[in-house]
């Protein structure tokens, strides 16, 4: 007789989920959208404690399991400024456009001295004591973080400036000002397998720093993220996790 698999219902078990994760302040419950995550692997690490044997003098007479740590370990592809402050325990702010006025600078030449509001254009430079206003390209060279005096031109080394320009709006991210939060996730996907939805709950936990964190590259930015899950007492009851809740549709 030939071999046939037994399968007591009709239903594909086999997985390939993609989806989105969605993040709250833990006990809030609202949730919002997180980074795209490529990867996300759940990590459950444990410590035993042993009884050995007496009676025969080998091996355990029991054997206990205790979870030590749950982890997800996140492969984060796109970085809103407010991904990144969760990543680095830092501060999302905005800043509007706005027009600077006769910021005052100490000429050096061949050299770059960053403007109070990065990333601007428009730029007038003149003298502080007055005069007639440097040429771009002829006395200084433009960039978005400032302008560099150029040697052979108008301004004298260790003169003083006065620089007006249009500071454009942006979004500011302050690294390592704050301390991790406690979050709640929330991941819907769908499991290309069989088309059905998958719901994941991770009830509590933190957001550890990235393992490495890509400013510079061919491709596209990517960072690995460890988010650390703790126990939610707010779950309660036989046979309730505490931790994670996997909800797989089968309708």
């Amino acid at each position: 007789m030939s071999f046939a698999a037994f399968l007591p219902d009709t239903q594909k078990h086999s997985f390939s989920v993609s989806g989105q994760f969605l993040m709250s302040a833990y006990g809030e419950d609202k949730y919002t959208p997180f980074a795209m995550v490529e990867t996300a692997d759940l990590t459950i690490e444990q410590e035993t404690q042993e009884l050995a044997d007496s009676y025969s003098g080998s091996g355990n007479y029991d054997k206990l399991y205790n979870v030590k740590a749950v982890t997800l370990d996140f492969a984060v592809k796109t970085f809103q400024p407010d991904i990144i402050a969760e990543m680095t325990q830092g501060a999302a702010t905005t800043r509007d456009e706005k027009t600077v006025t006769d910021e005052e600078q100490t000429a050096a030449l061949g050299q770059l001295v960053p403007l109070k509001n990065i990333g601007a254009g428009d730029y007038q430079v003149m003298p502080s004591a007055g005069g007639q206003p440097y040429v771009a390209g002829k006395d200084y060279f433009p960039t978005a973080l400032g302008i560099i005096p150029l040697k052979g031109g108008s301004i004298v080394e260790g003169s003083k400036i006065k620089i007006s320009y249009k500071s454009r709006a942006a979004s500011v991210v302050d690294w390592l000002v704050g301390s991790g939060k406690e979050r709640s996730l929330l991941f819907h996907g769908i499991n290309k397998a069989n088309r059905r939805d998958v719901v994941v709950e991770v009830f509590r936990g933190k957001f550890g720093f990235p393992d490495k964190y890509a400013l510079l590259g061919k491709d596209f930015r990517s960072s690995s993220l460890k988010f650390e899950v703790l126990a939610d007492p707010r779950q309660t009851g036989d046979g309730i996790s505490q931790w994670v809740r996997e909800t797989l549709l089968t309708t």
